[in-house]
């Protein structure tokens, strides 16, 4: 039985697909190095669902009783739209509810200019009001030129 709030591990073809299930705030491992033993051992130990393009590990996953998905496009929207559908998963973007896309702790929002200003460059911090801290690595983010483009992929789906 899968939890309400499904976590995921992901194969190393699919960072950007990692990256988007974190803005949209789920729980996502991730590493550009892992070997398929070691996703298989996370998967298997954290009850977490594999996403993978490799089809000999998607093959082993269901073997082993894992639950896997095997993606086989390349367009990021199809790719959401397929673990949205099997997974009831959120089809937008929570300001209060989303992780790092790049190390996959949790974001803290706040509109302290105090919190950022040493993180980020002077255009930017006088340009937004909304910044999102990461709780781990420090890194800020922030609804920049790119969110067009993240809102736009989001409503296609």
């Amino acid at each position: 039985m899968l939890p309400s709030d499904p976590r995921f591990i992901v194969d190393t073809m699919l960072g950007n697909l990692a990256r988007w299930l974190r803005i949209l705030g789920y729980d996502t491992i991730y590493s550009p190095e892992m070997e398929d033993w070691a996703i298989l051992k996370i998967a298997e130990r954290d009850k977490r669902i594999l996403i993978t393009r490799d089809v000999g590990l998607y093959r082993r996953a269901i073997k082993r009783g894992l639950e896997a998905v095997l993606i086989d496009t390349l367009k990021i929207e199809e790719m959401l739209r397929t673990l949205i559908t099997r997974y009831n998963l959120r089809r937008e973007f929570d300001e209060n509810d989303t992780r790092c896309p790049k190390c996959n702790n949790i974001l803290r929002r706040t509109t302290s200019l105090i919190e950022v200003s040493s993180k980020v460059e002077k255009p930017i911090e006088l340009s937004y009001r909304v910044f999102w801290i990461c709780s781990s690595c420090g890194k800020v983010y922030w609804k920049g030129k790119h969110w067009k483009t993240i809102e736009k992929i989001l409503s296609s789906i």
